[in-house]
């Protein structure tokens, strides 16, 4: 392959990566969560926006994960787990995101104990 078609890919690749460290930021601003008793709820997006509802009784295990993107901006990403998915509630700051999974695996235990 001629050494263009190396530099092409190359400068995609590079500009891909530009791309995600611009948009974490706006996910950062376009994420909502709320924690009750019963329920976490996620709500994301801007143009298109869901809403997930995890009934904390079927709540696995909570983890929270950060790359190198997320790093450079001191930000991580926390992941709810149950038995049929994954949730992630993504670039939170470290703080925020450990009270967080304290506090859903707490709530967690205590519904379990309550079965």
């Amino acid at each position: 392959m001629p050494l263009i078609v190396y530099i092409i890919i190359l400068s995609l690749g590079l500009l891909e990566v530009m791309i995600e460290y611009a948009l974490i930021p706006y996910r950062y601003k376009f994420y909502s969560y709320e924690v009750s008793e019963t329920e976490v709820r996620i709500r994301k997006g801007f143009i298109f926006r869901s809403e997930t509802s995890i009934p904390i009784a079927r709540v696995q295990n909570v983890h929270l994960s950060q790359g190198p993107l997320l790093r450079l901006q001191y930000l991580t990403s926390v992941s709810i787990v149950t038995a049929s998915n994954s949730h992630i509630i993504e670039a939170l700051v470290p703080k925020d995101a450990d009270e967080l999974r304290l506090k859903v695996i707490k709530l967690a235990m205590e519904a379990k104990n309550v079965q």
